[in-house]
């Protein structure tokens, strides 16, 4: 089977990519990492017969290799498919199977089985790999406070819970004079015993200034939004397990910090890429894509050129590019880095061994529309919309011979 792209598109990013890897900072020059491409294998999408109709999905393969799970957030719904498509198992349809779980905010693959966090941390629920349930929890969300913010909790292991404080976007960038936040605690909750819960304690502070924008139209109301081009820390959560991006290191660098629920951290890995340069132009297709895509819906509250000029003055223009945009922890025991490099309809991601302190990341060119969510060492698993419905996708890796 060929691969499902014309390769030639991407070989001027194949050709010009230099990367340097470091596990200890020094950034030395290091060959060419391997290249993988992808190809279409399974696609499947709703299920009305039983009741499955994707809306605002999240999915996970773990060590589950002979299904793949999708949590449905809007109808607190999960369901179990093979990679072919033929479902397995339904749980759930707003509520109807959980008991008091009414909103499903995180789905996570464990040994066995697997679990669903209910509205960030008031409770979590235990499955076999079947689907059958093997007990529920009450968690600490809702219950306790940092510094008076309500928290959302994204992960759960043996009664201790990792996650960070609510912050609402209007906070975070300081509206009406506030002043606005800069970091945030990743935090740790853990059990006292017959659901008391001790305060919550910081474990690392993250630098989150240039994450959010807001556009203050005409009349006073705002739209908020992610800097398109931010630099802020970024954090993933497993069951016990915290992995955090930070991309402030100079241009170019990415420095992963790998944490567990103890506090202590068990992985250090920093990448040297090479810096590119946020050009004028980049602005300017960013800036205009938005204003097309609002300007119908305000055309009584701000004209096309006050909506561009109002993007321009609230957005973050650093000289280069962040090294990477988003991250991802896998089935395949890696940390993926998404990166602005593009070539046609490609986008490059890095694939990196988590543990591994010096090892090459491999390189990865996987289609702009795909919204990567898990990835096994022969597949990767995301969404892809079409006519604004989201479809699960699974691709083969297909390594490039250079």
């Amino acid at each position: 089977m060929k691969p499902s792209f014309d390769l030639r598109g991407a070989l001027p990013l194949l050709s010009s990519l230099i990367i340097a890897c470091s596990g200890d900072g020094a950034g030395s020059a290091a060959s060419a990492p391997s290249v993988w491409i992808t190809e279409a294998e399974y696609q499947f999408g709703d299920a009305p017969e039983r009741d499955v109709l994707f809306a605002d999905v999240r999915l996970r393969v773990g060590s589950l290799q002979d299904r793949v799970l999708v949590l449905d957030t809007q109808h607190s719904q999960v369901s179990a498919w093979t990679p072919r498509g033929s479902i397995l198992f339904v749980m759930g349809r707003r509520a109807m199977t959980f008991g008091e779980f009414d909103f499903l905010s995180a789905l996570f693959v464990e040994a066995g089985g697997f679990s669903v966090l209910h509205r960030y941390g008031t409770g979590v629920a235990h499955y076999t790999a079947s689907g059958e349930l093997e007990r529920i929890a009450q968690g600490p969300a809702w219950r306790v406070r940092f510094e008076g913010l309500d928290l959302k909790l994204f992960s759960v292991k043996g009664g201790t819970y990792l996650g960070l404080p609510w912050i609402m976007p209007e906070a975070e960038v300081g509206v009406a004079g506030a002043r606005p936040f800069s970091r945030q605690p990743l935090l740790r909750v853990r059990s006292a015993g017959e659901n008391r819960w001790h305060d919550p304690e910081p474990l690392l502070w993250l630098d989150f200034t240039n994450r959010a924008l807001a556009v203050q139209l005409p009349d006073g109301d705002r739209v908020f939004m992610a800097q398109p081009f931010g630099d802020a820390d970024q954090v993933r959560f497993e069951p016990d397990r915290a992995v955090v991006m930070r991309l402030k290191d100079g241009p170019g660098a990415v420095e992963l910090i790998e944490v567990d629920a103890q506090g202590d951290t068990v992985w250090h890995r920093r990448l040297q890429f090479e810096p590119r340069t946020l050009t004028g132009q980049m602005i300017d297709d960013y800036v205009e894509r938005h204003v097309q895509a609002l300007a119908p819906g305000l055309e009584q509250r701000a004209s096309p050129e006050e909506l561009r000029q109002l993007y321009h003055d609230v957005l973050y223009k650093p000289e280069y590019l962040p090294a990477a945009d988003r991250l991802f922890l896998t089935a395949s025991g890696e940390v993926w880095l998404r990166t602005m490099e593009k070539s046609d309809t490609l986008r490059m991601h890095y694939a990196v061994r988590r543990g591994d302190a010096e090892g090459e990341p491999r390189r990865v060119l996987l289609p702009e529309w795909l919204s990567i969510q898990d990835a096994t060492e022969t597949h990767v698993w995301g969404i892809r919309y079409a006519r604004g419905k989201p479809q699960v996708v699974g691709r083969r890796l297909v390594p490039v011979r250079e």
